[in-house]
């Protein structure tokens, strides 16, 4: 049996599609927690990014983590105290601008790295299964588009009275 949240016959396709999006939004949230969970990983969805992203990236302050996060500061700060009490960050002062601090990766959440990342990268392996590789990249072409909308800002002359 199919649910559906949040729906009803004849909804508009683009309320529809807003739906779904937050849907599998907090779906993916839930789903990726409860396999860091099951698997021992001692992360949140939120932390395992954070952390990904610092793999990806090196040291960088807090603030450029919130704007790939897309977060706000505070949240953020409260990430990386988390991170801190794991001992897998710590904050050192920046060496180019004093008033600044590098969010930076410690030793443990280095040898961390490569089973963690392989984690993730099998958990959306099996999420995809089935899913033929054109599909996603078209996927992931509409999904690069609403993104790019809503980061110019863009609305309709209807919407922008409301």
């Amino acid at each position: 049996m199919k649910v559906r949240y949040y729906y009803y016959p004849g909804m508009l396709l683009t309320k529809e599609i807003a739906v779904y999006l937050n849907l599998v939004a907090c779906r993916f949230k839930q789903y990726t927690a409860n396999l860091l969970k099951k698997n021992n990983i001692g992360l949140t969805p939120e932390q395992f990014l954070t952390i990904d992203i610092l793999w990806n990236q090196g040291p960088m302050p807090q603030f450029r983590i919130a704007e790939a996060m897309q977060k706000d500061k505070n949240s953020v700060t409260n990430l990386v105290d988390a991170l801190e009490k794991k001992q897998l960050v710590e904050r050192i002062r920046d060496k180019n601008d004093r008033r600044s601090n590098l969010v930076t990766l410690t030793p443990r959440a280095e040898a961390m790295k490569n089973g963690t990342k392989q984690f993730g990268i099998s958990m959306l392996d099996d999420l995809l299964k089935g899913i033929d590789e054109k599909e996603l990249q078209s996927f992931l072409a509409t999904l690069k588009k609403i993104d790019q909308a809503m980061a110019d800002g863009r609305l309709s002359e209807e919407s922008s009275d409301l």
